[in-house]
């Protein structure tokens, strides 16, 4: 790399305050989700403390801005790392809550797709030290790749929970969010975190002149944050937070008479909820409604 233009923190005032806004915004956001997460765990919940893992990992990295070379790129690479563990885990985590609705075979081929993409984060960890240190720019060639390695499998999982809930639910997503506004909140937020791919895809692509310093993209933040507080607003699997709505609603209903319930659905839901794995069987706990006409 050449000494006359060292990669160093950024001077101008537009991007410094950029990136100090951005990072503060993610470790704000990360502190907030984290304290919430870590009040509402189960200690005995491996996906609890797998959610809270992802946030306590990826802070660092909203704190480099502070560094002066030559600390800064040793620090901005090094916390690097950790927030590339913390995509890799959301995408396990995502697995988990979706899994429910998977086939075995999808379930393997997405989980099989995750572990084959690590290499690629290895590259990543050195390509961004070398380049924030001045000792090559692999980094510009690695760093267009990232979404590729990082997104997919979150936008499938967005992608297949709406249409479950349009497929193997009675209830619209108004109704939905109407039950449940944490969920809507969720639902929200994972199309928000998409919306903010699609921008950082496009200002690394350089499909439009951001004017920002090379790495220094506030996009990528704020579809991290998002990510984060769908994981954190519901912290159990997709299956057993919908079933809970579902039966919610269903005795909404029921108590306005509008459906009502057969004394062999009300039987069977009673003995379903009893099960130690209720809520890790498809379409358990779920009660028969009838219109009524």
């Amino acid at each position: 790399m050449s000494p006359e233009n060292p990669i160093t923190r950024p001077s101008g005032p537009d991007g410094l305050v950029l990136e100090a806004w951005g990072q503060g915004l993610m470790v704000g956001s990360l502190v907030v989700m984290a304290a919430v997460t870590f009040s509402n765990m189960k200690k005995r919940i491996l996906l609890h403390k797998l959610i809270f893992a992802e946030l306590i990992l990826a802070m660092p990295h909203g704190t480099f801005i502070f560094a002066k070379p030559p600390t800064y790129g040793w620090y901005l690479s090094v916390s690097a790392i950790g927030l590339n563990v913390s995509w890799s885990l959301h995408n396990v985590i995502a697995w988990m809550k979706n899994k429910p609705f998977l086939s075995s075979r999808i379930s393997r081929i997405y989980i099989v797709t995750v572990l084959l993409a690590q290499p690629y984060w290895v590259l990543e960890i050195y390509a961004n030290f070398a380049f924030f240190n001045n000792l090559n720019r692999l980094f510009l060639k690695t760093r267009p790749l990232e979404p590729l390695f990082r997104d997919p499998w979150w936008i499938f999982t967005t992608c297949s929970l709406f249409y479950t809930i349009k497929r193997e639910y009675n209830f619209s997503i108004v109704e939905l969010v109407t039950v449940s506004p944490r969920f809507g909140i969720m639902l929200v937020a994972m199309c928000l975190s998409i919306a903010f791919i699609v921008v950082d895809t496009c200002a690394v692509l350089n499909v439009f002149q951001a004017g920002l310093p090379t790495g220094i993209e506030p996009f990528w933040k704020l579809s991290f944050v998002f990510k984060c507080l769908c994981d954190t607003v519901i912290l159990d699997d997709f299956k057993t937070a919908l079933d809970r709505m579902r039966e919610y609603w269903i005795r909404k209903r029921a108590q306005s008479a509008d459906i009502f319930l057969t004394n062999r659905a009300q039987r069977n839901d009673l003995e379903g909820r009893q099960e130690t794995n209720y809520s890790s069987r498809k379409g358990s706990g779920v009660p028969r409604a009838y219109f009524r006409v």
